[in-house]
C-alpha cells in the first residue's frame, strides 16, 4: 500500500529536467564554441599588429626616400646608413636605367632608378621593405 501512495504524490517524478550527461555534453559543446571564438580574436588581433608595424615601416621607408630625393641632387652610387623610426639599417642605390631605347630622351637627360632597400626587426625575425622610383636628371658633361 505504501509503494500505491507514492506513486499518487508524484506520478511524473522520472521525467522533470535534464540528465547529467546532457548538460555536460552542452557545456563541452558550448566550450568549444567560446574556444574556437578566442582563437579567432587572437588572430585578429596579431594580424592587425603585424600590419600596423608594416605600416609604420613602411612610412619610415618613404619618409628617408623623400628626404634623399628632396635634396634635389641625386647622385649615381651607393649609400647605406642606420636610421630610426622602425628601420634599422637602409641602403640606397642610384644607377641609370641601362635600356632607354623607348623613352626618346633627349642627351641631355637621362633616366635613373633609386632603390631603397631596408632592414628592420619584426618580433624575432629580420624582414625587408623595398622601394623603388624613377627620376630623370640632367646628364653629367664629360
Amino acid at each position: 500500500m505504501q509503494t500505491q501512495r507514492l506513486k499518487t504524490q508524484n506520478p511524473d517524478i522520472g521525467m522533470a529536467g535534464f540528465s547529467l550527461l546532457e548538460v555536460v555534453v552542452a557545456l563541452a559543446i558550448v566550450g568549444l564554441g567560446v574556444v574556437t571564438l578566442m582563437e579567432i580574436f587572437s588572430l585578429g588581433l596579431r594580424l592587425a599588429n603585424r600590419s600596423a608595424t608594416s605600416i609604420e615601416i613602411l612610412t619610415a621607408a618613404r619618409q628617408t626616400m623623400d628626404a634623399y630625393l628632396i635634396r634635389g641632387e641625386v647622385k649615381q652610387g651607393r649609400k647605406e646608413a642606420p636610421i630610426g623610426q622602425g628601420l634599422q639599417r637602409y641602403t640606397i642605390v642610384t644607377a641609370p636605367v641601362r635600356d632607354e631605347t623607348e623613352l626618346n630622351l633627349s642627351n641631355v637627360w637621362e633616366l635613373t632608378e633609386v632603390t631603397l632597400d631596408g632592414r628592420y626587426r619584426a618580433g624575432d625575425r629580420e624582414s625587408r621593405v623595398g622601394l623603388k622610383t624613377l627620376r630623370v636628371v640632367k646628364r653629367k658633361e664629360r
